[in-house]
């Protein structure tokens, strides 16, 4: 038998009763949920200890851990950021980077050739590329060579690179060129996501039309709200069907603000992200990044001018953030980084909830999100006592 184990004396989040569940996992997939009385010989059982069991956190917007960077270019980075983002739930990531190509692209090859593969943790489950089709006035932290006109040239090397390994491009529908390739994204199965854009209102609406669904790190490398121009949060406000990613670590979003968000967009629509760099999972103080010192504390990333560069927070510690800020129950929270971003990859049918058939991406939990063990696969890939 492979990947299978039982997981005695867990409760789910909105578990109301006191009655502890067991979860049974077979070849790699949910088999059972409930009181299992009669245990197969020769069967792993890990005692939950009336600990929360979740689905396993899924992070579509995170660029490095461990202090290793998607744009490293090897094999060894992934694998540290994988086994570190496995420490803190996450079982699944869209390894979140931008075009090199002073570098050949040579990380996105290295991505390419190591989606799904077993990296001892967390699993790609696609590439997510920032550009370059954005506007430079709103490129944020991207250095100018990954952001450059859109063209069937510049996106036929994405496409020859990545192929179906892309999975996400944050492009600004107001550029030239740009309807073009979001109906090229939609047609290879990639979501075209708003972001990065100096987009009016209008602008915003008609890339919708033309096939956006989803928002880059809300509110971040975007016109603002005004009573004159009301720009592109008014249009993600009044879209029913576009969710958005939040980052909720009270930084790059005031908490007020992830209040605000989570009662206009509603609790399905938000999507709890990272946008982190290699210091998650590092402890506190100065590193390089892009060529430049800059410093991690508090859970924030700058730079020396104090520059806002990511987070150094996990997924689950965000989530945490997000249940805190808008007062919104555990599961709630949990389904910003499980069921929630699940539903945007179209993985719902195998990830993203506890239920018969899916895979047993999973994690043990407490409620403040700290992380006992998390199963990949039916795979324990860590557990805190072996820290």
């Amino acid at each position: 038998m492979r990947n299978n184990l039982i997981i005695k004396n867990c409760r789910m989040a909105d578990q109301t009763d006191t009655d502890y569940i067991d979860v049974f996992i077979q070849d790699g997939k949910i088999s059972k949920i409930g009181l299992i009385k009669t245990i197969p010989d020769n069967i792993v059982i890990l005692d939950a200890q009336g600990k929360i069991i979740a689905p396993g956190f899924i992070d579509v917007h995170i660029q490095g851990a461990g202090g290793s960077d998607v744009l490293d270019g090897s094999v060894e980075a992934l694998e540290t950021i994988s086994t570190t983002l496995a420490r803190f739930g996450v079982t699944g990531f869209l390894a979140t980077t931008v075009m090199k190509p002073e570098n050949n692209n040579r990380h996105l090859r290295v991505l390419a050739e190591n989606r799904m593969k077993d990296l001892g943790g967390a699993k790609i489950l696609g590439i997510h590329l920032e550009g370059p089709f954005i506007n430079p006035v709103k490129k944020g932290g991207i250095l100018p060579g990954g952001v450059y006109p859109p063209s069937k040239y510049a996106f036929d090397e994405i496409n020859d690179i990545l192929g179906s390994s892309l999975k996400m491009m944050t492009i600004a529908p107001e550029m030239d060129g740009s309807l073009a390739i979001i109906d090229r994204l939609i047609k290879n199965n990639c979501i075209p996501a708003f972001g990065h854009s100096n987009a009016t209102y209008e602008e915003v609406l008609t890339g919708f039309k033309a096939g956006i669904n989803h928002v880059t790190h809300i509110f971040n490398a975007m016109a603002p709200l005004h009573h004159r121009f009301p720009g592109p949060l008014l249009a993600i406000f009044e879209s029913d069907n576009i969710t958005a990613q939040i980052i909720s670590d009270g930084v790059h979003l005031h908490p007020r603000i992830v209040n605000y968000l989570y009662h206009t967009l509603g609790k399905n629509r938000c999507i709890c992200i990272t946008d982190g760099i290699q210091a998650i999972g590092l402890p506190e103080g100065k590193y390089i990044y892009n060529d430049r010192e800059y410093e991690s504390k508090d859970g924030s990333a700058r730079y020396d001018d104090g520059t806002l560069i990511g987070t150094a927070l996990s997924v689950g510690h965000i989530a945490a953030r997000f249940q805190e800020y808008t007062g919104c129950d555990l599961a709630t929270a949990i389904d910003t980084i499980t069921k929630n971003p699940a539903e945007l990859l179209g993985l719902f049918d195998r990830k993203g909830t506890i239920e018969i058939g899916k895979d047993a991406d999973l994690v043990i939990m407490e409620p403040d999100f700290s992380i006992d063990t998390t199963i990949i696969d039916g795979r324990v890939v860590f557990r805190k006592e072996e820290e």
